[in-house]
């Protein structure tokens, strides 16, 4: 018992003797702790957005343009895809751009993507029930006919979805998609305001120009009509 008062005596000695030296050890603890604790909720407040396809135009459409080039056939590929982006994470963000992939026929390695950027749509994507008309939204594009304006700022927990269309330029011979059992195999890319890529991949229907045409009436119209036609100057 004698002993430990002793031993106790010595450590309260020690203590007002480098009662400095323990302060900026605490506060040196202190500052570090709530350093790592900063960088791990950091880490946690993140955005997480999940793709899928939602029922609707999603398909590829590869058609023959009626011209040649050294010889042979040209063709253009277009695709429409009914996006839904889900944020699961906790963080908000905005989506900025999507990009969509698929594997080239004149590609030597099949693991490869062909990328396509988003391409401005002339005329909304719907069709007629009966006698109504479905109009599907963009996703990002502002629409003609929906007065709704377009959700690309998500919080966490909230989703958005919308048409995204994308046009290749006139190409020839093999430039095209690979096609297994009618379906070609596309990875779409959503970009966010910082940059940051989520992505997927998906299966989707080949199909004739006539029935993507059903529609959308200008489908596979926007290079052309932007290579044929000079810009016009805008008088306000």
């Amino acid at each position: 018992m004698v002993a430990f008062l002793q031993y106790m005596n010595c450590i309260v000695e020690w203590t007002n003797d480098n009662s400095g030296f323990l302060t900026l050890l605490l506060f040196l603890t202190t500052l570090f702790l709530g350093w790592v604790s900063g960088i791990f909720q950091k880490l946690r407040y993140r955005s997480n957005f999940i793709l899928e396809l939602t029922a609707g135009p999603t398909f590829c459409c590869t058609f023959n343009t009626g011209k040649k080039y050294q010889g042979q056939n040209t063709h253009r590929t277009s695709i429409v895809i009914y996006l839904s982006i889900k944020n699961i994470g906790t963080a908000p963000s905005e989506i900025h751009r999507v990009n969509i992939g698929y594997h080239n026929h004149s590609f030597k390695y099949r693991f490869l993507w062909f990328w396509l950027v988003q391409t401005t749509s002339l005329r909304d994507f719907g069709h007629t029930i009966g006698e109504n008309l479905r109009v599907y939204p963009f996703l990002i594009q502002k629409s003609t006919l929906l007065p709704q304006e377009n959700i690309t700022y998500l919080l966490s927990g909230q989703s958005s979805k919308g048409i995204v269309y994308f046009e290749q330029a006139e190409s020839y011979g093999s430039f095209l998609p690979r096609v297994k059992n009618g379906k070609i195999k596309v990875k779409v890319k959503v970009f966010d305001v910082f940059n940051k890529c989520f992505s997927s991949t998906f299966w989707i229907p080949i199909v004739d120009l006539e029935y993507a045409k059903k529609f959308n009436v200008e489908f596979g119209n926007t290079l052309k009509s932007m290579e044929e036609n000079k810009l016009e100057e805008w008088e306000i």
